[in-house]
């Protein structure tokens, strides 16, 4: 169960990644288009590891509880939220430069 649980909270952040970089392009922002698309670019990659990262943890968590091994340790998490402070940087910079 919790593989599950750690699959699924992976795709509900990939999945709110996902739509925060469709709203960059969609919406009109007040910032440089360079700055926009870059951070939604960003955005977009850190979307597409949060999913990958949801697979990948529940195929390990899923493998190690029919073993009886120790869980493995993920550490994607600490990047995918350097990744968003970036992103936000992006956007401040692009906001200042306008």
């Amino acid at each position: 169960m919790d593989a599950e649980r750690t699959f699924l909270s992976w795709i509900r952040t990939a999945v709110g990644l996902l739509i925060a970089a469709l709203l960059l392009v969609a919406l009109d922002v007040p910032i440089d288009e360079g700055w926009r698309l870059g951070a939604a670019g960003l955005l977009l990659l850190l979307a597409i590891a949060g999913a990958a990262q949801g697979l990948y943890s529940w195929r390990a968590h899923a493998r190690a509880a029919g073993e009886d091994e120790a869980r493995p340790d993920l550490r994607i998490g600490s990047w995918i939220a350097w990744g968003v402070v970036a992103a936000v940087l992006l956007l401040l910079v692009g906001w200042v430069m306008t």
